[in-house]
């Protein structure tokens, strides 16, 4: 399994980047994305034939995670090869009548339903893809967020934590996997009590990849404004393990190549 970024801005995007969404290629050439924030789907298609990727999962319902599956909508539906494939798309509970609402504000409330074969998966599901198993687990955030853990053939891991504060939901999730790609979209934490935060700073994220005994710790969601060398630090001084800032293009990869 290797997982590449395509992009790791928070909310708003960095100069020249996209906010979240990552290619996972499985066994036999097989792919998938995970998330497809906005700015996602042409750094895909840098990459890879779009009509090549068998289904999009999503972590959550926030514009960041979301807003490109707009144009890899219209790209099946209209593109050159209108209607030759319908991927599958993952996303959590009312998901279907979120995307109506979104798709709607333009007048074309079935643009994603009719381009993509769309599932709303639960806590404890798993789903398999390009040989991949693929485990959503809620973690707190603003609104229903998942976590999403991919197992590799061979049992290698990587966790994607999506957006939230530090949780021991996270710690769980993530406990000795191969790589956690966390989120450290503050410089500080946020002065508010834990249990109304949501999100984490370099130096939580650092605190929870110790706490659950990952090998590498790869934080996203971080903004190009932020000072990279400050936030390793602040991991590093928590986490004996690897640490860096994910970037367009790194690859991370474990398990059976397939």
């Amino acid at each position: 399994m290797r997982l590449t970024v395509l992009g790791k801005s928070p909310a708003w995007t960095d100069a020249g980047g996209a906010c979240s969404g990552y290619l996972v290629e499985g066994v036999e050439g097989r792919a998938f994305l995970l998330d497809c924030g906005n700015g996602v789907f042409g750094k895909l298609r840098a990459r890879r034939d779009y009509r090549e990727v068998e289904a999009v999962v999503v972590s959550h319902l926030h514009g960041d995670h979301v807003l490109d599956l707009a144009p890899f909508a219209y790209a099946l539906t209209v593109g050159p090869d209108a209607g030759s494939v319908r991927p599958a798309l993952h996303a959590p509970a009312g998901a279907a009548a979120f995307f109506r609402r979104l798709a709607g504000a333009w007048g074309d409330e079935e643009l994603i339903p009719r381009a993509f074969a769309l599932s709303e998966y639960e806590a404890g599901d798993q789903i398999e893809l390009a040989g991949v198993a693929v485990r959503p687990h809620p973690v707190p955030h603003y609104g229903p967020t998942n976590a999403i853990e991919l197992e590799a053939r061979g049992g290698g891991r990587i966790v994607f934590g999506a957006d939230g504060r530090s949780s021991e939901r996270l710690a769980v999730a993530a406990a000795g996997a191969d790589v956690l790609i966390a989120e450290a979209t503050l410089a500080e934490p946020e002065a508010a009590p834990l249990s109304e935060r949501g999100h984490m700073s370099a130096a939580e994220a650092g605190e929870l990849a110790a706490r659950a005994g990952v090998g590498r710790l790869v934080l996203t969601h971080i903004s190009d404004e932020l000072d990279p060398g400050r936030a390793l630090a602040a991991a590093a001084a928590a986490f004996a393990g690897t640490v860096e800032i994910a970037a367009e293009g790194s690859t991370y990869e474990t398990g059976d190549p397939g």
